[in-house]
């Protein structure tokens, strides 16, 4: 008895022992900090959003940053990008002590920069650094030839003509997954132009030039925004529309990297939004053509603003957009940007909803490119597919036109207006038939009118003796 008791006891210490190795084991697989910092903002695009339409989020000649670097069918613009460097270098009389200080400048950036990804860099300190200071380097110079029209005299490799790849180039660099903290580009342009130039906003202003020909519907000025800028898409989207409110409020001033800058640009900055629950209980509207059945008249909005979309008695205003090749690359990344990035809010994705809403065949194509609305090198049908898939898996908790869509809703609902609609559509589609119903009146009117004199005639004669 004692020694089934004493084995029973020692069972008992081993288990504890295996639950104490155990315990041990977890607690040294835990990590010691969040495994998605608060500064992280350049992300890999989820599985789930890039699905419907894969190349739009992968760069096309140039890689830029960590999580394309080295792909083979890229690899044509990495003599472009060192010649760029070494043309940025030559700008400066002691190119060697420019080099060193940039390697010395982003070496004391790296742990910071290593930040704005959200995921773990796997390059050594030396690749990491090399790699910023090469990139960097690379959209600066860009930006300058750009703008001086120096591209077309640039000839490194007999089948890399850069002049013709431009419009690529543009993209590639708006891509979410292929950019550059914007303190590495500041910090780089700070050491190759001249003190009265450092800390000015010259930077935005070369990146605009660049991104112009690319993004038409560009209409405010980019030196009047005021906001803390993760990357260059951001700064293109407040600029694009400019009623948009910022997405955070910090005591920081910066951009974080191209795409924040962009992003800025098309959305820019004003109060911001509250949220309610009402903007989260929200219904889709119905496409163009079944609104145009109930009654809806649509109009071109404001010119300044993209996202400024309004309905008022009946009437739906629409700002105009340009839609071209690269479109909805730019339009993907922007929804891509905003679904992974937790201190954005939902603008630009609340606009595409919209659109997919409203546009549901080549009719409601038709009718929007017929009024203005829309101008597009697109067919018509290829037009409406891309707008049908373009916000597949998009999960939104604010929507911007959560009122919108209750107006919208209520007005489609009511009887009314489809009345007046089904009857100007049935019987006033036409000159003629508006003639026939005005002729028609008349015959009645004057019908009437004679029926009325003859019977106050007769009432006049039998009241006379």
């Amino acid at each position: 008895m004692t020694g089934e008791t004493n084995g029973s006891g020692q069972t008992s210490i081993e288990i504890r022992e295996l639950d104490h190795q155990l315990v041990s084991s977890i607690r040294r697989k835990l990590p010691n900090s969040p495994p998605l910092r608060s500064q992280s903002c350049i992300f890999r695009v989820p599985v789930s959003i890039r699905r419907s339409n894969q190349k739009a989020y992968l760069p096309n000649v140039v890689s830029i940053g960590p999580f394309h670097r080295g792909k083979r069918n890229l690899k044509s613009m990495e003599r472009v990008k060192l010649w760029f460097l070494h043309c940025l270098l030559n700008r400066s009389p002691t190119p060697e002590k420019v080099l060193d200080c940039f390697v010395k400048n982003i070496r004391d950036m790296e742990r910071y920069c290593r930040e704005y990804y959200a995921e773990k860099i796997s390059l050594s300190s030396d690749e990491f650094v090399e790699m910023m200071v090469v990139d960097g380097c690379f959209i600066i110079e860009l930006f300058r030839k750009c703008c001086a029209q120096e591209v077309q005299e640039v000839e490194v490799d007999p089948g890399c003509n850069l002049s013709l790849m431009t419009f690529d180039l543009a993209y590639d660099l708006l891509l979410f997954e292929n950019q550059l903290p914007w303190p590495v580009l500041e910090c780089l342009w700070d050491l190759t132009v001249g003190q009265d130039q450092r800390g000015t906003s010259l930077l935005r202003c070369f990146a605009l030039s660049f991104f112009c020909p690319v993004i038409p519907m560009i209409s405010e000025d980019p030196l009047g925004i005021k906001l803390p800028i993760k990357h260059l898409l951001d700064f293109m989207r407040n600029i694009l529309v400019p009623s948009a409110a910022p997405d955070t409020e910090t005591n920081e001033d910066r951009n974080w990297h191209l795409l924040d800058f962009m992003r800025n640009i098309l959305v820019p900055s004003a109060a911001p939004d509250t949220e309610t629950n009402e903007d989260r209980n929200w219904l889709p509207i119905p496409c163009v053509t079944e609104l145009l059945q109930a009654g809806v008249k649509f109009k071109v909005g404001n010119k300044k603003d993209l996202l400024d979309i309004k309905f008022n008695n009946g009437v739906m205003e629409i700002p105009p957009i340009l839609i071209q090749e690269g479109a909805e690359c730019l339009f993907r990344n922007l929804v891509a940007f905003e679904q992974c990035d937790r201190s954005c809010t939902d603008k630009f994705a609340s606009y595409a909803i919209l659109l997919d809403n409203l546009i549901n065949s080549t009719k409601d194509v038709d009718f929007l490119c017929h009024e203005g609305i829309i101008e597009t090198y697109f067919s018509h049908e290829d037009l409406a597919s891309i707008f049908f898939r373009l916000c597949s898996r998009t999960v939104i908790t604010d929507f911007s036109y959560a009122e919108l869509s209750r107006k919208v809703n209520a007005y489609y609902k009511a009887r009314w207006p489809k009345w007046q609609a089904t009857l100007r559509r049935d019987y006033f589609n036409n000159p003629w038939s508006i003639l026939s119903f005005l002729a028609a009146i008349l015959i009645l009117f004057f019908t009437f009118a004679q029926t009325l004199f003859s019977v106050l005639s007769y009432q006049d004669s039998l009241a006379r003796p």
